[in-house]
This record gives C-alpha cells, sequence and structure tokens, in this order.
C-alpha cells in the first residue's frame, strides 16, 4: 500500500468521528473553528512526548520482578495522565474564551476534536511504522478509544460550566481524571501482554481490554443520549439503538 493510502488510512477515522459529532449539534460549530480544535489536538503530542520523557525514565519498570508493581502507575502517570493533561490543557486554554461556545453539547464537540487530532497524530505514527493491518485494527480500537476519552472530558467540562464554586470545581478536576484513568484501564492490558506467559494469560487480558473499550463505550452512549434529548438534539448514528430501546423503555403517554 502506497504512502497516499496509508495517510488516509491513518487521517480517516479520526475525520469520519469528528464530523458524526459535529453534525449532530443543533447548532453546528463553524468549520474553521473545529479545524482549530483539531490542530490544537494535534499540537498537543508535543507537550505529551515532552511530560511522557522524564516520567517514563523515572517509572517504566525494566526488570521483571518490579514490573507488576510500577507498571500501573507509570501507565497512568506516564501515558494516560500525561496525554490527557496535556489534551486538556490546549482544550481550556482556548474554549474558556471561545465565544462559539453557548451550550453543554459545544463543550463535547470541541473535547472530541481535541483527541482526535492526538489520536491522528498518533494512528499517523503507528500506520506508517507498522502498516495496514494496524491501520485498520486501531481505526475500530484506538482512534474510537480517544474519542470516548475526549466525550467524558467534554461532558465533564459542560456540567462544569453550568456549576458554580466546588461543585465547577470538582468537574474540572473530573475531566482530567476521569479520562486518564479510563485511558490507563484501556492501555494496561495491552502493555501487560508483553510480559503475559501462556495463551490463557493473553487471551484474558485481551477479554479485560475489551470490557473496558465497551464498558466506556457504553456509559459515554447513556451520557450522550440524555445530553442530547435534553438539549432536543438528534442522536448520533451510534446512539440510534439506544435512543430506541428508551423509548421502548418510556412510551408516550396517550
Amino acid at each position: 500500500m502506497g504512502p497516499l493510502w496509508l495517510c488516509a488510512l491513518a487521517v480517516g477515522p479520526g475525520l469520519c468521528l469528528t464530523h458524526v459529532v459535529w453534525a449532530r449539534d443543533r447548532e453546528r460549530e463553524p468549520l474553521g473553528n473545529l479545524l482549530l480544535y483539531l490542530l490544537l489536538g494535534a499540537t498537543s503530542v508535543i507537550p505529551a512526548v515532552l511530560l511522557g520523557i522524564p516520567v517514563t525514565l523515572l517509572l517504566r519498570p525494566d526488570g521483571a520482578a518490579l514490573r507488576l508493581l510500577l507498571l500501573p502507575v507509570w501507565v497512568l502517570f506516564g501515558v494516560a495522565l500525561v496525554e490527557e493533561g496535556s489534551k486538556r490543557m490546549l482544550l481550556f486554554a482556548r474554549a474558556r474564551t471561545d465565544r462559539h461556545i453557548d451550550e453543554p453539547f459545544d463543550w463535547l464537540v470541541y473535547a472530541v476534536a481535541v483527541a482526535l487530532g492526538f489520536a491522528t497524530i498518533e494512528n499517523l505514527l503507528y500506520v506508517f511504522q507498522h502498516g495496514a493491518g494496524v491501520g485498520i485494527l486501531r481505526a475500530f480500537t484506538a482512534v474510537p478509544a480517544h474519542a470516548l476519552d475526549g466525550t467524558m472530558m467534554g461532558w465533564r467540562l459542560a456540567r462544569a460550566a453550568r456549576l458554580t464554586g466546588n461543585a465547577a470545581r470538582r468537574e474540572r478536576r473530573l475531566s482530567l481524571w476521569e479520562p486518564a484513568a479510563w485511558h490507563a484501564a484501556y492501555d494496561l492490558p495491552l502493555f501487560a501482554l508483553e510480559g503475559a506467559g501462556s495463551g490463557g494469560s493473553k487471551l484474558l487480558l485481551l477479554l479485560v481490554w475489551g470490557l473496558v473499550l465497551l464498558s466506556q463505550w457504553r456509559i459515554c452512549v447513556a451520557r450522550i443520549g440524555a445530553m442530547a434529548r435534553e438539549q432536543h438534539h438528534s442522536p448520533p448514528p451510534v446512539l440510534v439503538l439506544d435512543e430506541l430501546f428508551h423509548k421502548l423503555r418510556h412510551p408516550p403517554s396517550a
């Protein structure tokens, strides 16, 4: 597969998911502004790398004896928190003074755009290093996982925008720690695969990894569905079944 096809494979998933969220906004955000947030997300790779290097040197486990103890700590603080913190830093620096953010759903749109800007750069590196097979796999796993992390971040910041005082500060803190915790939960089984011995252990780790991804997706579906109903948005395609089940559980009164 040529370089152009690899580039399309790497960039396409992030752009498609960004479009899904943007297209379902009741008052669509300006495309130029959306592109700016995508670029901010791509730029957030730089502080993530610069912050991640010293943390990795301090915490990444090399010996087998320390691996079991330090691996979760390194994944949380050296990978997940660094990446989510970099995304949130650039998102919040721009969004807090952005006049286009005039309803809660806008926080979600822009947070997902930042997350997918980051995911696209990461995806380009992986696809050009490992090939099309990895690109296809990541299109259905890692890229959507970044979008889910962005969804959680944006949902928390949307709640913070409607609150004041300690309640708003709590939501802002959770806008970092909640996606970071899910990010770490997604990455940990994958990193643990390197030291897994038997095929049974590897299968168990893959099952845990899949369960984490599905659980986070389900939480995000419920949250976006509730926000969409509250603000009279039409649900994105991934929420159509959830919306149908909601109507079946709560039929309109005669």
